[in-house]
C-alpha cells in the first residue's frame, strides 16, 4: 500500500490520471490505501504482544479503525472492477502500473487481513457507521471543492467526472445512491468477519475443552499452573492476563466462577511464587 501510493506520488500524469505529486491525495484511492497502510501497520505492535505473551488481543477502536480501512479499499476495488474497468479496459485500470497495487492487490489483502485477523471482537451494526464515515467525509471534501469552490479557484478538478454522471443522474440520488453502496459494502464485510469470527471461536473452544494442559480436577489449579507457565514463559515481563483463555476454561469447568474471580486467582498466583523468591533472597 505505502509503494502503491509512494509510486502515485512520484509519477508522470498521463490523459487518463493528472492527480499525481501532492495531488495525488485528492484521490479516495490514495487516501483509503493510506489510511489502510496505517490499520495494517498498527496491527504490528499487538501481533508482537500476542505471541509474547500467548494472548493475542485487539482493542475494539483498532478493530474498528481496520473495518473502516478494509471499507475505503473494498469500496475502490468495486468501482474499479466494475465502473471503471469497463469504460477504460480492464488491463488499464488493474493490471496497469500501480493499479495492480491500487486496485486489486492491496484491496484484496487487506479483505482477507481483516476477515481473517484474530479478534476477540465482533463488528456491530452501529460499527458499520463508523466504517462508512471516511467515505462520507471524503464524498463531502470533493463535493465542495470540486462544486462550491471549483479547479479555477483553487479546489479539485473533477477527477471522477461527477458532471458527467450529473447529465443521468440528479445530484441528491447520486448522494445517496453511493452512501448506499458503501453501505451495502460494508455490511457485507460485517457479515463475513463476524461468520468467520464464530466459526473460529467454536474450533478455539472445541481445541481448550479437549486440550490437555488444563487437565486438572478444578478449574483454581488449572488456573493456577497458568498463571505459573506464563510467569516462567517471560520472567520479569508485563502482567497480561489471559482473560479469554480463562473464559473458555470456564466453560469446560463449568465452575460457576466470575471472570473477576478467575482473574484475581491467576494474579494471585502469578505474583505468589515471585513473592516467595523474594523472601529467600
Amino acid at each position: 500500500m505505502y509503494l502503491g501510493v509512494t509510486d502515485q506520488v512520484l509519477r508522470d500524469p498521463d490523459p487518463l490520471i493528472k492527480e499525481v505529486g501532492w495531488k495525488s491525495y485528492h484521490m479516495f484511492t490514495i487516501q483509503s490505501n493510506l489510511l489502510m497502510a496505517v490499520a495494517a501497520a498498527m496491527c504490528i505492535p499487538f501481533a508482537v504482544d500476542g505471541m509474547r505473551y500467548r494472548n493475542y488481543h485487539l482493542p475494539r477502536w483498532y478493530v474498528n479503525l481496520m473495518y473502516a480501512g478494509t471499507t475505503g479499499v473494498a469500496i475502490t476495488f468495486i468501482i474499479a472492477l466494475t465502473v471503471l474497468a469497463p469504460a477504460a479496459g480492464f488491463y488499464r485500470v488493474m493490471l496497469f502500473s500501480n493499479n495492480l497495487l491500487l486496485h486489486l492487490t492491496c484491496p484484496v489483502l487487506s479483505i482477507l487481513l481483516f476477515l481473517f485477523i484474530n479478534s476477540d471482537h465482533q463488528i456491530k451494526w452501529k460499527d458499520t457507521i463508523i466504517a462508512i464515515t471516511p467515505v462520507c467525509i471524503y464524498m463531502a471534501m470533493y463535493l465542495i471543492l470540486v462544486f462550491a469552490v471549483g479547479e479555477e479557484s483553487g479546489g479539485w478538478r473533477d477527477h471522477y467526472q461527477i458532471y458527467r454522471i450529473l447529465e443521468i443522474i440528479p445530484m441528491p440520488l447520486l448522494i445517496v445512491l453511493f452512501a448506499l453502496i458503501s453501505f451495502v459494502i460494508a455490511a457485507a464485510l460485517r457479515l463475513a468477519h463476524n461468520a468467520i469470527h464464530r466459526r473460529r471461536k467454536a474450533g478455539m473452544e472445541s481445541y481448550y475443552q479437549q486440550a490437555d494442559e488444563f487437565s486438572y480436577p478444578d478449574i483454581e489449579q488449572a488456573i493456577r499452573a497458568l498463571a505459573d507457565q506464563d510467569r516462567l514463559r517471560d520472567k520479569g515481563g508485563e502482567l497480561t492476563v489471559p482473560r479469554r483463555i480463562m473464559n473458555m476454561m470456564e466453560k469446560k469447568y463449568v465452575s460457576g466462577l466470575s471472570i473477576r474471580e478467575m482473574c484475581s486467582i491467576y494474579i494471585d498466583e502469578y505474583y505468589s511464587k515471585e513473592d516467595e523468591a523474594i523472601n529467600e533472597r
